[in-house]
């Protein structure tokens, strides 16, 4: 009975895994050049979140992002630019911080290269880069983007800002498969990115 149980779940793993790489392939769209919008996205100024929080504090680039207080650490996602990673103890979903040289502009392209740069493949923005403001009232972008990361389709949520020549930039991602993207979620986290 056990092993009738086991295959039961690892035909299922098996079918939920391809259905979530079909959906990921049929919303696929290719990346587009956006020059930077005139729209802007105003999230009301800090508000009561809807998680209870822990706060990381980067005191060399003087930044800080809350995310939910039972994510632990994830140091095997931080390498290169990804300078600290969070996430559910099992898996997903999970915040990373990068930060890179701000010397070209916050476009589609930008960030198709800078994740190609962290070593994903099929990075894709699916949509265009927003201008928003930080629950701190900083300027910064916002977007939504896909990409391969190992052997995993990944959905992301992130905001990018500019401080002292350097791009922070705040994502919160997802395997759909496994934990379904949730963008009021994911927003509310990066908007807690405070660089005063």
């Amino acid at each position: 009975m056990l092993n009738k149980t086991c295959k039961f779940v690892t035909v299922l793993m098996v079918m939920l895994l391809v259905l979530g790489l079909t959906l990921t392939a049929c919303k696929s769209k290719s990346a587009e050049t956006v020059t930077p919008p005139a729209e802007t996205v105003t999230p009301s100024a800090a508000p009561e979140l809807s998680f209870k929080a822990k706060t990381y504090t980067n005191s060399e680039y003087g930044f800080s992002i809350q995310y939910p207080k039972d994510w632990v650490e994830r140091p095997e996602i931080a390498k290169g630019s990804l300078i600290i990673a969070f996430g559910v103890p099992g898996f997903v979903p999970g915040v990373s911080m990068s930060v890179r040289d701000a010397s070209e502009p916050m476009t589609a392209d930008w960030v198709v290269a800078a994740n190609t740069a962290e070593g994903n493949t099929n990075v894709k923005v699916t949509s265009p880069p927003v201008e928003t403001t930080l629950f701190d009232g900083t300027p910064a972008v916002q977007y939504v983007s896909s990409f391969t990361s190992g052997q995993y389709d990944i959905v992301s949520f992130a905001i990018s800002t500019d401080k002292n020549g350097k791009r922070i930039r705040a994502t919160v991602w997802t395997i759909d498969a496994f934990s379904p993207y949730d963008e009021t979620l994911f927003s509310e986290i990066s908007h807690t990115l405070s660089v005063k």
